[in-house]
């Protein structure tokens, strides 16, 4: 995961469940109906193999992009987007103060 996106909301999450840990909480694992979930899950998976470590992972191109496609969570359509955050119980979920 060598992109900005990718960075950005791995970096996000990370920070978060540092602070919901030190308080006590229990830290959020994102599922895999949204696309950071998946590519996350799906890095780590790929890590646990000698070929998987060589490669990168991001949502411009190659491997996970196309996965991306596979699996169903590629799309441009805002709309869809919200509406599979919603569902999966993250609608504002950085915006929930945790002290």
């Amino acid at each position: 995961m060598d992109h900005h996106a990718e960075a950005v909301a791995s970096g996000s999450l990370a920070g978060y469940n540092a602070i919901s840990q030190a308080f006590g909480y229990g830290t959020r694992i994102l599922p895999r109906t949204t696309a950071i979930g998946d590519i996350i899950a799906y890095a780590n998976e790929k890590m646990e193999t000698k070929e998987g470590r060589i490669n990168r992972y991001t949502f411009a191109g190659a491997e996970y992009f196309e996965h991306m496609k596979e699996v169903g969570l590629y799309t441009l359509d805002v709309k869809e987007i919200e509406k599979r955050i919603e569902k999966a119980g993250l609608k504002d979920v950085f915006k929930k103060k945790l002290v």
